[in-house]
């Protein structure tokens, strides 16, 4: 028996794009850019908890200066659709909407925006890979002890 992923996308679209080329590059030098230089805001919400339904919403943003010889700026919203499958745990589904629908628009992203640079007069930028990713803070036992004194 095939075992089903634990989120679905239903589906995702590009709101706001908008991409610039920088009549300043200099094709010949080296690009100085870092993920310094990129901004990634996720926003996910569960929409319908009954049906697992998650709202995603990714903006990705570069603005690079002068002397980072950018051949491109841009600005990217999307928004993706997800549904978690019954049976994954309640009390993980948010970490997982976080972690891979995130990473699965941030695919798409860069791909987007690949695909706008190309038309451009240089050649595209490769957005960097991006982790969505965060780790467990451990559990801390605040309660005083029966002395008063730690």
């Amino acid at each position: 028996m095939k075992t089903l992923p634990p989120l679905e996308c239903l589906g995702y679209f590009v709101t706001s794009e908008a991409v610039t080329a920088n009549p300043g590059h200099k094709p010949n030098e080296k690009v100085m850019l870092s993920s310094d230089d990129l901004s990634v805001v996720a926003k996910c919400a569960c929409t319908d908890k009954a049906t697992r339904h998650w709202h995603v919403q990714l903006t990705i943003r570069q603005a690079a200066g002068p002397d980072k010889n950018a051949p491109y700026n841009f600005r990217l919203v999307m928004i993706g659709e997800f549904e978690v499958i019954k049976g994954f745990p309640a009390e993980q589904e948010r970490r997982l909407v976080e972690t891979n629908a995130c990473s699965i628009l941030m695919g798409a992203a860069r791909e987007v925006l690949r695909g706008a640079m190309s038309s451009g007069p240089y050649r595209p930028l490769l957005l960097p890979t991006w982790s969505f990713y965060q780790p467990t803070k451990p559990v801390t036992d605040k309660k005083p002890s029966k002395s008063g004194s730690e």
